[in-house]
């Protein structure tokens, strides 16, 4: 059972501390690194023959998800444990390796669980309803769901590569637009740990398209994604839910205009600082950032009023609130801090959070402006929350943009494969070549995909698009080695 609490110490520990590292170190190039070997192929007739996303018209009405929950609690622990584990020494094996009277026999016991997703994929909503009306409403959202909805992958992906071995590719490309829309389904919840999640399961249904793409003489989907619903997992709703995550996990920091007394403030004070060094005081990592990131050898209970911050905070105060220093100085020290520490917070929040309502290639260069301000400004304890929390819009939308430029390469390499068809099995020199289809931009750099020809062997290529002070761990590039098959 994971609590959403936890989930901070998950998401800004274990995945985006990197992120405030002073030590820039280089990127891994590539996310996704593939040769292939393809057959040439023109577009279907018609166009739209295949689909990767159930059409609209053809979504009934309902909610999916309880449906997708019933499926956890219709099996007990030895069954959740077969149906989870068999798949994935099998997807691991390439496409013509797998043990299809194995795959076959386990896929058919499973036609009951193959078939509710299937129907759920195919309902018109996908309503989470959780409730955050009780107090504390983030620390008492609980995420088992969503983080179950990981185990119907490898059941999910294996029925599409069953179908590609048998090269059934009508059934493969319908079971992968099955599998799209559970991922878009997941991808709808609230937070943003439900489009980490989505975009998890997507990006597994991804390579077994580029499975398919592969496989000789595959119907070409060029169409089939151009149609696909972009992005297919938005970030924008999750990224809105998760603004007012301080003033939802620290109610009291909402309401700093009202009366109180000096030692009411005293009491707020020291309950809000103990709540933000336990919003990631949960693990020995979260614990070693909150002390740097505090002043030295502060603690919740250390006075108001021989707060190193003070100073600073009384100017912060007098120039936000519109009002005079000698106002200002004859505040409680304790409201003036509060005050400080929230109005800087959201001046951090906003400088990230502005950049989110733009294509990733011009938010990117705001993001890491964004970053080092936060980096480089001082140690008080106005900015700890936004150390603690932002980081993570540039890892989420990172990993959003790595999904959507893979679909966009798959696209490009389809148009290739059109190209060979029309050119004697040859591909292009330059992209600008080829006329058959667009060829899609790359949605990482808002440019054209990087593409070479050497030795019969196309090279595509979106180069990692984060910047250095992520480090290593996120790349988001991909690279495409594309050959024509040799009959």
């Amino acid at each position: 059972m994971i609590r959403l609490r936890p989930w901070f110490a998950l998401i800004v520990i274990a995945l985006l501390s990197p992120a405030l590292l002073a030590e820039d170190k280089p990127p891994l190039p590539w996310a996704i690194d593939r040769a292939m070997s393809v057959t040439p192929q023109s577009a279907p007739v018609p166009a739209l023959k295949y689909r990767l996303f159930p059409l609209s018209s053809e979504l009934k009405e309902g909610n999916a998800v309880p449906i997708y929950l019933r499926l956890v609690h219709e099996q007990n622990d030895a069954s959740r444990k077969y149906w989870t584990e068999t798949p994935k020494p099998w997807n691991a094996l390439p496409v013509d390796k797998i043990p299809l009277d194995e795959a076959r026999k386990f896929l058919q016991n499973m036609r009951h669980f193959r078939r509710q997703i299937e129907v759920g994929a195919r309902r018109r909503t996908a309503e989470w309803n959780y409730t955050l009306e009780e107090p504390d409403p983030i620390g008492s959202l609980l995420l088992p769901d969503v983080q179950w909805m990981r185990n119907y992958a490898p059941l999910l992906v294996l029925q599409v590569r069953v179908a590609l071995a048998e090269k059934n590719f009508g059934a493969a490309i319908h079971r992968l637009e099955t599998g799209l829309g559970f991922a878009r389904h997941v991808g709808d919840g609230p937070t943003l740990i439900h489009r980490l999640v989505g975009l998890a399961l997507a990006t597994q249904f991804a390579g077994a398209l580029a499975d398919l793409v592969e496989l000789p003489d595959s119907p070409n989907l060029y169409w089939a994604l151009a149609a696909l619903p972009r992005p297919l997992i938005d970030l924008r709703s999750a990224l809105e839910w998760e603004y007012r995550t301080v003033e939802m996990e620290i109610p009291e920091m909402v309401d700093l205009d009202r009366e109180r007394t000096a030692e009411q403030w005293d009491s707020l004070l020291r309950s809000v600082r103990k709540q933000v060094r336990g919003l990631a005081g949960e693990s020995p990592e979260g614990k070693q950032r909150l002390a740097e990131w505090f002043p030295k050898d502060t603690t919740p209970d250390d006075p108001a009023a021989k707060s190193p911050d003070l100073p600073a905070a009384r100017k912060f105060v007098a120039r936000t609130k519109g009002i005079s220093a000698d106002k200002a100085e004859a505040m409680p020290a304790a409201q003036v801090l509060l005050l400080f520490m929230m109005g800087t917070y959201q001046q951090d929040r906003d400088d990230w959070y502005r950049a989110s309502y733009l294509p990733y290639p011009q938010a990117l260069p705001l993001v890491e402006a964004a970053m080092k301000r936060l980096r480089e400004a001082p140690t008080i304890e106005g900015h700890v929350p936004a150390r603690l929390l932002l980081p993570a819009l540039n890892r989420v939308m990172s990993r959003q943009i790595l999904f959507e430029r893979n679909l966009s390469a798959l696209q490009a390499i389809e148009a290739l494969r059109m190209y060979a068809a029309a050119h004697e099995g040859k591909l292009p020199d330059k992209l600008a070549d080829v006329t058959e289809a667009p060829i899609p931009l790359d949605p990482g750099t808002g440019k054209p995909f990087e593409y070479s020809l050497a030795n019969d062997t196309a090279t595509l290529t979106g180069p990692t698009s984060e910047p250095a002070w992520t480090g290593p761990a996120s790349p988001n590039g991909v690279r495409y080695q594309v050959s024509i098959r040799k009959k």
